[in-house]
């Protein structure tokens, strides 16, 4: 069979036609990294690339950072098994930062003891007194001492190193402590010693949530390198230059401006760092910290103001200033979101905010459905620790006045709460920054600040 060629009536007009649509897509891509280059560009290659890795930060969470153990959301009735109210209050904002160890963390601590009844806290107006109810070491705490209570690891730290500390040798145990530091500096050490012990012993079981979010920490360490090379770029674009630099910065190889303008990126990235560290600082009310790295910040920024207003136009300046903060800001919010919760980091967190909604009110019906026809003031005792922990004792002590008046009417007072704190007004006392809080703190500051003199 033979076969004959085609006509060059037909094929002259396919081959200029295959010809013209591949010079028209060389000349669109040419024409694009033109526009890019170009000085009317709308954006220049350094800040394509910067935008190309917040669309990397995107795919990276959909493929590991996206929480996939989420439960449903609701209120919870009951604390998560084997977490003290301490231990609650250091995990606490868990998804952004967590709390860490604070001195309300040692004020729920000591809460949670007395909501157990292995102490009683006693208020006669401005003073607060401790009382140990008798249960011995913690040793014997667990089914066989007086009430049957069983106490947490860290919670038997702080019981024995106020009541039962084999430190002080000769010296009887005390059975009440008074919270008035110029009467009782003994006293005042072993409360130092509770709370360091406290500290030392979350430190090492929670190690500031580590264990509760999967950090995916090479997915952010791409993120930072493409993004730092589109910076790099940006900071030595001739287009955001001052020309007699642009002509010879031009001249380099593609790689190298990444490189040499990364350099100045890092540099961006540490000043912003240190004032935004020391504004985080300062909101907390660490002041010296706080100053030190604001005094860095203010050095180093002046001498980048100085550097980049020799390199760059005053609308390049402002172009570059307004493109490093959005990449500080993109990787430190892409590292965030990509430390996904592990499944008792989801758990936790859904217990905090269950129990922060709960406590907040909005789960009044749930719980009269739960615990019959109202919440009784027991009910109240045993969660009042967490709500100490988590910020939420005055409007969880609010929902039960009726309780707590009839109770205090009866004559029948709750073994952890005596005196003034008999009443509803129980949260507000034993809240976070309350009298009850603000006496232990003192306790705790003024023994470490004499602790030289004796």
């Amino acid at each position: 069979m033979s076969y004959l060629p085609l006509s060059p009536v037909f094929s002259t007009p396919c081959v200029h036609l295959t010809e013209s649509l591949m010079g028209s897509t060389a000349s669109a891509l040419l024409a694009g990294r033109e526009v890019l280059r170009g000085e009317h560009s709308l954006f220049v290659m350094g800040e394509v690339i910067l935008l190309g890795a917040m669309a990397y930060y995107l795919v990276a969470w959909l493929l590991v950072g996206r929480d996939r153990h989420k439960a449903a959301g609701g209120t919870k009735h009951e604390p998560p098994a084997g977490y003290s109210p301490a231990a609650l209050r250091y995990l606490w904002s868990i998804e952004d930062c967590p709390v860490g160890y604070d001195d309300g963390t040692f004020t729920a601590a000591v809460v949670g003891l007395a909501g157990k009844g292995a102490v009683t806290i006693e208020q006669n107006g401005s003073t607060f007194l401790l009382h140990d109810r008798g249960l011995g070491p913690a040793i014997m705490l667990h089914g066989r001492g007086l009430d049957a209570v069983e106490l947490l690891p860290d919670e038997e730290i702080v019981y024995n190193a106020l009541f039962h500390n084999p430190g002080r040798g000769s010296d009887a145990p005390r059975s009440s402590l008074n919270l008035r530091p110029s009467e009782h500096m003994t006293f005042l050490r072993e409360v130092r010693a509770a709370e360091a012990g406290l500290r030392t012993q979350l430190d090492g079981q929670l190690k500031r949530g580590e264990g509760y979010r999967t950090h995916n920490r090479w997915w952010v360490w791409i993120g930072v390198l493409i993004s730092l090379f589109g910076a790099g770029l940006l900071n030595t674009d001739p287009v955001v230059l001052e020309s007699r630099i642009a002509s010879n910065v031009a001249e380099m190889a593609l790689l190298g401006r990444g490189v040499l303008g990364g350099m100045v990126a890092l540099f961006w990235a540490l000043v912003i760092f240190l004032l935004y560290g020391s504004f985080i600082l300062l909101r907390r009310r660490d002041m010296e910290p706080g100053l030190g790295l604001g005094a860095l910040g203010v050095v180093f920024g002046g001498m980048l103001v100085i550097l980049t207003l020799e390199l760059y136009t005053d609308a390049g300046f402002l172009r570059v200033a307004a493109c490093m903060l959005f990449g500080y800001v993109l990787n430190a919010r892409g590292a965030n979101l990509l430390k996904r919760y592990s499944r008792e980091g989801r758990m936790v967190q859904d217990h905090i905010e269950g129990l922060q909604m709960y406590m907040s009110g909005e789960g009044q019906r749930a719980a009269d459905q739960a615990y019959g026809p109202g919440m009784t003031a027991e009910h109240h005792d045993q969660l009042l620790p967490y709500a100490v922990a988590l910020g939420r004792a005055g409007e969880w002590s609010r929902q039960f006045e009726t309780a707590l008046e009839k109770r205090k009417e009866a004559g029948t007072p709750s073994p952890g709460f005596r005196g003034d704190l008999e009443g509803p007004g129980i949260g507000s006392a034993l809240a976070v920054n309350a009298e009850f809080h603000e006496a232990l703190n003192a306790s705790c500051v003024w023994s470490n600040s004499n602790r030289g003199g004796r």
